[in-house]
């Protein structure tokens, strides 16, 4: 059975906070959908080809330098607690947490590459690095294509590019993407007009776990919607643009909230800060809330001494199955809420202990 703890004790390097536009943008994916081309699609697949495509992609990625050192996880041989950790991590997709049989997961140890067997395609690469670099993303996710290439012959035509599960994939198969935080876009109700000139842009913005998850806490992921007819350098480079726009935008936002309403601004985010400095039980959407406000009080400078990678790790060790997975045991949903304000409590007065010995030194 596979050992979880040692991903629980540390978190991804992406939540380290020191990526480029670190504080609004705080990681960036991609994501490449392949399928074998000896093999059916994985919705007409019985057990039996599922479990062959399982073992032939495992033993060839297995063998790659990429994954020289990595954690091999059959999604069937665990919990659904532990199903649920992976996608609070974003290593798997909501749908990967189902009908489980015959699906796994490959991921190195620096949680920055990792590769999705039997999904909705038979193979799902996923390149993540910190802060604002989508370049980075995907050269990483390029490499592990490259080293599956020679042992297994990928489903590829002329016209179409590569095959995929869903027409909409057809193509490159990569979707692109950034985890990017708009609270002023929001305040200043200019969200929706974002949202639109978006969509009509061929871009897609989805809540913070992608595709069908809900908009929680200002967080969103902005990514691309076209992959055929298209490079996957013109990907990158359009979607960099898309972002490096949105970005200006909130950060104008920011600003004319600072300028208008500076004592309402600095009351949210105060009152935001000691909330989660001092209440003793905190659900999830209440606790993104407030971490969104404190995250905002950190991008204009209200807020001093606490740090854009402490956030980030509150974003992701706030969630159901990492606070469970933390104390090593299951929780009803008001145990969660008090675990969860005791970690946030302890994490923000690590923060402000450090500061206080910076000052003193």
């Amino acid at each position: 059975m596979f050992d979880f703890g040692d991903m629980v004790a540390r978190p991804a390097g992406w939540l380290d906070g020191d990526g480029r536009d670190g504080e609004v943008v705080l990681s960036s994916r991609v994501r490449i959908a392949r399928n074998l081309d000896e093999h059916r699609f994985t919705h007409n697949c019985d057990n039996e080809e599922l479990s062959d495509i399982l073992r032939e992609s495992a033993d060839v990625a297995r063998d790659t330098s990429v994954f020289a050192r990595h954690r091999f996880v059959r999604m069937g041989e665990i919990s659904t607690l532990d199903r649920q950790f992976l996608a609070e991590r974003h290593l798997v997709s909501r749908e990967f947490l189902f009908n489980s049989a015959n699906r796994a997961l490959i991921v190195n140890e620096e949680e920055d590459v990792c590769l999705m067997i039997n999904e909705e395609d038979h193979l799902r690469m996923q390149g993540f690095a910190g802060g604002f670099n989508l370049k980075k993303a995907h050269g990483r996710v390029r490499l592990l294509e490259e080293a599956l290439a020679p042992g297994l012959e990928l489903a590829y035509r002329d016209r179409l590019g590569y095959l995929t599960s869903c027409p909409t994939n057809l193509g490159t198969g990569m979707r692109a993407s950034v985890l990017i935080h708009l609270p002023g876009m929001v305040h200043s109700k200019e969200i929706n007009k974002l949202l639109d000139s978006l969509r009509k842009l061929n871009h897609s913005i989805r809540g913070l776990y992608g595709e069908g998850s809900e908009v929680m806490g200002n967080f969103f992921q902005l990514s691309n919607s076209i992959t055929l007819g298209v490079s996957s350098e013109s990907i990158i480079r359009n979607l960099s643009e898309m972002v490096t726009k949105v970005i200006s935008f909130e950060e104008r936002s920011r600003e004319m909230l600072f300028r208008k309403a500076r004592s309402l601004l600095e009351d949210k985010v105060w009152r935001a800060y000691g909330l989660l400095r001092y209440a003793h039980s905190v659900n999830t959407k209440e606790a993104l809330s407030l971490i969104s406000a404190v995250r905002l009080g950190v991008g204009v400078e209200i807020i001093p001494d606490v740090s854009i990678s402490s956030l980030n790790r509150l974003l992701i060790y706030t969630q159901p199955a990492h606070l469970q997975m933390r104390l090593g045991k299951s929780m009803a949903t008001e145990e969660r809420d008090a675990a969860r304000a005791d970690y946030i409590r302890e994490t923000l007065s690590r923060d402000t202990d450090q500061e206080n010995l910076q000052e003193e030194e």
